[in-house]
């Protein structure tokens, strides 16, 4: 299938309360966080925002509705792939490539947004059916790292990286060039503190992965810390 989108640029903006933000998504929001010490009410200000925020922001309703919707047709054609072998902390390039995956993956997901109408009762059923087969997949995949032994941290962005190498030549160059810009306007210290979580998130998996010594074991640590996605659906594919 055409490599999707990945809202994770907006979601944590308009769809934080989407119970699918399992992939990328979630992950690419919270490690490029800039801001990873904000208290609680404005975390939960920005994961909800009013339509005064929105608008003050220059995010209409409208433009809420269609990002869901990129959220909602991402999650349902983007067959997840293997995750890349990523090592911490990030090369240079796999950091841009994570970091640029957000802004690449959601565009092109909104490219392919024309060809579905959410409004017919067929295509949703078709949509969720696609959606849970492609979470099922990604538990699979991330399984299956796991018991080869790399951290689950590893192997989320390992992932996210693979979904973004999957774009086009020109998709990965125009997210790139905007990611980098992001940089640029990254508070001082922010890209090191963001790697540093990343990398000690890495680190203490990884030690808690080599002590077990069956796949029967590391499932059971694997199914502690990435429950089954029950039930998690975009609310735009929801009956």
């Amino acid at each position: 299938m055409a490599t999707g989108q990945t809202l994770l640029l907006v979601i944590a903006l308009v769809v934080a309360a989407s119970a699918v933000a399992i992939s990328a998504t979630a992950e690419i929001a919270k490690d490029t966080d800039p801001e990873p010490d904000e208290g609680a009410a404005k975390k939960k200000a920005r994961a909800h925002p009013t339509p005064e925020d929105m608008s003050r922001g220059g995010v209409t309703p409208d433009e809420v509705n269609k990002r869901k919707k990129w959220f909602a047709i991402f999650a349902a054609i983007v067959e997840p792939p293997t995750p890349k072998n990523v090592t911490f902390p990030l090369s240079e390039e796999d950091n841009l490539k994570f970091h640029s995956a957000r802004e690449g993956l959601m565009q092109h997901a909104s490219s392919k947004a024309k060809d579905y109408d959410l409004n017919n009762a067929d295509t949703k059923k078709k949509l969720r059916e696609s959606t849970r087969a492609n979470q099922e997949k990604m538990r699979q995949l991330l399984l299956a790292s796991v018991k080869a032994g790399k951290s689950l941290q590893q192997s989320r962005v390992g992932l996210i990286v693979a979904q973004f190498e999957a774009l086009n030549e020109t998709e990965q160059k125009e997210a790139m060039a905007k990611a980098k810009k992001h940089f640029e306007q990254m508070p001082p210290g922010a890209r090191d503190k963001a790697m540093h979580r990343q990398t000690e998130s890495h680190k203490r998996e990884l030690a808690q992965i080599q002590s077990l010594r069956t796949d029967t074991e590391r499932e059971a640590w694997f199914s502690q810390h990435y429950p089954p996605q029950i039930n998690k659906m975009p609310k735009m594919l929801k009956e």
